[in-house]
């Protein structure tokens, strides 16, 4: 595995509950809110509703991939091919919110 550059530092993000739209649109690909950490507290607000949570470390760091649908010679054998995947960063802590969403008005 090998990142050109630095690779971005991620946070997973778990939510203990399901997440519908007001509005019965597709989530996939909406903005969720703005995610504020302070130290191992972690808040995701989106419009008057608000999740709290904690940051937890994970006990092992995970790498975020994507399929690029090229490849490469195996160590230099053009007999053998390995995949080209992107790297977009590490993920070595999570957010996670266990209780709903509290109404702040």
């Amino acid at each position: 595995l090998r990142f050109e550059g630095e690779p971005a530092e991620l946070v997973l993000i778990e939510i203990q509950s399901t997440v519908v739209m007001e509005d019965g649109t597709p989530t996939s690909g909406e903005d969720l809110g703005v995610l504020e950490v302070k130290g191992k507290d972690v808040t995701l607000t989106n419009g008057p509703r608000t999740l709290y949570g904690k940051l937890i470390d994970l006990p092992k760091p995970l790498v975020l991939m994507e399929k690029t649908g090229r490849s490469e010679p195996y160590k230099g054998d053009p007999t053998r091919t390995s995949s080209v995947l992107r790297a977009h960063g590490v993920v070595r802590r999570k957010a996670l919110f266990g209780q709903r969403p509290q109404l702040s008005v």
